[in-house]
């Protein structure tokens, strides 16, 4: 057992709530973001402790805290068999839901809300926007009674009537809010439609973070900017490998086992980035290529790039971090100036 799965273990069994982040637990089993194979390996090591997570730490911002907990067990006919901790309501909800992409993942969902009361001074909300450059502030009482929002065009547009506005109420507009177990996808609709929203949590109704159409973009971009550059560099290995070999030297390529597979390969286009690899592994075909490279050192990059592949092809919502990044970037140049050393000279 991980040694800090042990010490959380016997701080339960003590009767205390030892808490960490998602990042921090991820760090415990080297890894620093929710791969499935890490994923199931938390799992497993969290029921063998006999512990849980509030929140799940599958469906919580990765920087978001968490506490371990004695894990429940089912009061039905397999009283062995381990369920999750209740104790925040929102399990059934999670389960329903596709727990890899909730808006309750991302950042601005946990970014401190900066607010206003309604009594507060029309003043002190402008100088507030000013001074962070937002477009909008909520209007909180405590951290849990959202009453409206406050923003530029709720300003203007009682100036437009000759209102008269000394203070934060008579300014508000109605504020629209999701639950932090919401789909991202579901959550995305909704932002489309009002710009913003506030994101409550589900474990104790506070509101967490403001979710604008700017912060999806973002994400949308992060998620997005993977696919891109690994569709850039397989297009770079298709045009590196086509017509240099055969039919049968591509199903080659393809597991023996599987003959339908092999059947269904008709050209380059149709090959897997595995099978890529199992390609230019062999070192018959490697000497066709007629470029001047370690084949080896080739294809353990590549290797590392379809690890990276597999990973993006999941949606992951942590993303890829900088390393993977410049890994797909500098395997995209080495691309690149294999084929322009491979290209003929003019003369």
């Amino acid at each position: 057992m991980i040694e800090q799965i042990e010490e959380a273990k016997e701080d339960v069994a003590a009767g205390k709530e030892p808490k960490t982040t998602v990042r921090e637990l991820l760090r415990w089993f080297g890894s620093k973001r929710r791969r499935t194979g890490v994923v199931d390996r938390i799992k497993t090591e969290l029921r063998t402790a006999g512990l849980s997570t509030a929140p799940d730490f599958t469906s919580t911002w990765i920087d978001g805290e968490i506490v371990f907990r004695k894990l429940e067990t089912q009061t039905t006919d397999d009283k062995s068999a381990p369920k999750e901790d209740t104790n925040n309501g929102t399990s059934s909800e999670i389960e329903q839901k596709d727990a890899a992409h909730l808006i309750g993942m991302l950042e601005a969902a946990n970014r401190k809300v900066i607010s206003v009361n309604p009594q507060d001074t029309l003043e002190k909300a402008v100088t507030l926007m000013l001074a962070h450059d937002f477009s909008q502030l909520a209007v909180i009482v405590g951290e849990r009674e959202l009453k409206g929002v406050i923003s530029w065009k709720s300003i203007g547009s009682r100036l437009t009537q000759k209102n008269s506005i000394t203070e934060v109420r008579h300014a508000m507009d109605e504020a629209h809010e999701i639950k932090d177990t919401e789909s991202l996808f579901e959550a995305t609709k909704i932002i489309i439609q009002r710009d913003f929203v506030f994101v409550r949590a589900s474990s104790d109704n506070r509101i967490t973070g403001i979710v604008t159409a700017t912060d999806l973009s973002e994400q949308f971009q992060r998620l997005s900017e993977p696919f891109l550059l690994l569709g850039q560099i397989e297009n770079q290995i298709r045009n590196m490998i086509t017509g240099i070999f055969d039919l049968d030297t591509l199903r080659a390529c393809c597991n023996e086992n599987d003959p339908e597979r092999q059947e269904k390969v008709e050209s380059v286009a149709d090959l897997t980035f595995g099978e890529y690899i199992r390609l230019l592994e062999n070192v018959g075909n490697w000497a066709k290529l007629g470029i001047v490279a370690d084949r080896k050192t080739f294809c353990s990059k590549m290797n590392d790039v379809r690890i990276i592949r597999n990973d993006v092809m999941h949606f992951d919502p942590d993303g890829i971090d900088d390393e993977q990044f410049d890994q797909l970037r500098k395997f995209s140049r080495l691309l690149d100036e294999l084929a322009r050393l491979a290209a003929p000279r003019v003369r």
